[in-house]
């Protein structure tokens, strides 16, 4: 079976360079950055905490609605999480805020961001069925009623998996990550909260040597262990 799998796949390598059993360690080669390089666009562009009273209320507001609508408590919020940016936006027919927030467990550490509806402007149509006032700044429980219907681009973060991190450190994550995808190594891109597995999430990426406009990507759940690897074609920037 082995002899008949390698006479096939050398037959149509010329077609298919990629050719490879599925227990070979495939080759790669990708730019490895410092550990945490990837924080630098979050540092560069944050916005800054809004003080006014509307923004402390609407803050206080978001944390509660996140502790209740999630698995956290009160002092895990506390721990880890660190509110970096809030801010008073007008647009799309009423007020909005927006919150910019760092997580960390552990060594590992994110952003992310959330946005709600705080006040419907009177001439604002959409969205009738879930029968919001106009023209006032919304309760929690209005707030809350937007957030069910997903009513005017309104979103709070997921995270029902919290605990200890699986990993003692970066590397060993990436090692781990490694193993998976069957490759000589990976080079770290970021670590996210992720909105599809509501978790901390390591992504690491490479390009496979031998293997025309082929790159890797791939993700390791912090809290889980769980994997997901893709084969991809390489983003190239034009004239490079």
């Amino acid at each position: 079976m082995k002899n008949a799998l390698l006479i096939s796949c050398i037959s149509i390598m010329a077609f298919f360079p990629s050719c490879y059993f599925p227990d070979q360690v495939r080759k790669v080669n990708c730019a490895q950055p410092e550990d945490y390089t990837y924080l630098d666009f979050y540092h560069t562009w944050k916005i800054p905490v809004c003080t006014t009273s509307l923004c402390s209320t609407y803050t206080n507001i978001w944390k509660e609605l996140l502790i209740e609508r999630t698995t956290l408590t009160e002092p895990y919020f506390n721990k880890h999480f660190e509110i970096v940016g809030t801010e008073i936006l007008s647009g799309y027919k009423g007020d909005f805020i927006y919150l910019e927030f760092k997580i960390q467990n552990d060594w590992a550490i994110a952003y992310s961001g959330d946005r709600f509806v705080i006040r419907i402007d009177e001439g604002n149509s959409t969205f009738p069925e879930i029968g919001l006032p106009k023209g006032s700044y919304l309760t929690k429980e209005e707030i809350a009623t937007a957030l069910d219907h997903r009513g005017f681009d309104s979103r709070i973060t997921e995270i029902p998996k919290t605990g200890p991190l699986k990993f003692s450190t970066m590397n060993e994550a990436l090692a781990a990550l490694i193993v998976e995808a069957k490759v000589d190594t990976l080079c770290f891109n970021r670590i996210i909260l992720s909105h599809h597995t509501s978790t901390l999430t390591l992504e690491a990426f490479a390009e496979y040597e031998d293997e025309e406009d082929t790159c890797i990507d791939a993700s390791i759940d912090l809290i889980t262990g769980r994997t997901h690897i893709r084969d991809r074609p390489c983003t190239r920037i034009w004239g490079q």
